[in-house]
């Protein structure tokens, strides 16, 4: 993968797992998107932020976890054709 870049302050940049439709008994198309968790794996973190004493705090996830966010949690962006998600440590609900 080529540099695409780093996040500043504490900001996760993520890649959401891709999401398939299946169908029920009945044919119906079940869309897995209207699910409110979805699974992303962290493609870059930020170094750290500045805390109020001054000193830098390293965030808890690192390139290549997998982690759980809410369904349109962070801000959708595109780098090199790819859509990705850029969302603040504190929306990242756990590391699995």
């Amino acid at each position: 993968m080529a540099n695409i870049g780093k996040p500043l302050a504490d900001r996760v940049l993520l890649k959401l797992e891709d999401v398939s439709e299946s169908k029920s008994s009945g044919g119906i198309i079940l869309n897995t998107t209207t699910q409110t968790i979805q699974t992303a794996e962290v493609v870059e973190v930020s170094s750290g932020f500045i805390g109020g004493n001054g000193e830098l705090i390293k965030l808890n996830v690192n390139k290549g976890d997998k982690v759980l966010i809410n369904n349109g949690a962070g801000q959708k962006v595109k780098l090199e054709g790819t859509d990705y998600h850029l969302v603040r440590e504190s929306e990242i609900l756990m590391v699995i």
